[in-house]
């Protein structure tokens, strides 16, 4: 019986890979403290927030760069009431909403930016955001990598018996294992 217990509760002790990237899922960096890894929790939580926050800062940037386009592009040319009501609409819309970005941007620069830069500029603040997005789940897949690694070689031996060297052969000197 004493045995049974035993092996049972060693059982539940077992780290395993599918339990470290189970939780480096749920929650970047607790999957290194379940491999009892804690020094590497605080970096790998610190990557995925890092990347997070670059891709919310280049989003805003894409936001404010969008919304000054369309302000200028009305600005610069409002349509004809006649030939587009609905652009003339959404002019009247945008002329409201997107002028206080426009004009910061404009006193940012000290220039009045024309439409056809800020497209542009908006263009160029997307494919950053997108990078962006692509760095988060980078970030967030290597960390769940690295708990899954280091889970799967937890049980991996390296005994003092093994060594690498140089050991010198009638024919040189040769790389030999041990």
């Amino acid at each position: 019986v004493d045995g049974t217990i035993t092996g049972t509760l060693r059982a539940t002790l077992t780290r395993t890979p599918r339990g470290a990237v189970t939780r480096a899922l749920l929650l970047p960096g607790l999957g290194q403290v379940y491999n009892r890894q804690s020094v590497k929790a605080p970096v790998a939580a610190a990557l995925v927030a890092g990347a997070v926050v670059y891709f919310v800062d280049r989003q805003r940037q894409y936001i404010l760069y969008r919304r000054a386009a369309a302000y200028a592009g009305c600005v610069e040319s409002p349509g004809d009431p006649e030939s587009s009501p609905d652009r003339v609409t959404l002019c009247a819309d945008v002329l409201v909403a997107d002028m206080d970005e426009y004009d910061r941007l404009n006193a940012q620069t000290s220039t009045t930016l024309t439409s056809s830069t800020l497209r542009s500029i908006r263009a160029t603040a997307r494919s950053q955001r997108d990078i962006g997005g692509v760095v988060v789940l980078a970030a967030y897949a290597l960390q769940a990598l690295d708990a899954y690694v280091s889970a799967e070689l937890a049980d991996f031996d390296v005994s003092e018996d093994l060594s690498l060297g140089v050991d010198a052969t009638p024919a040189g000197p040769a790389l030999g294992l041990r």
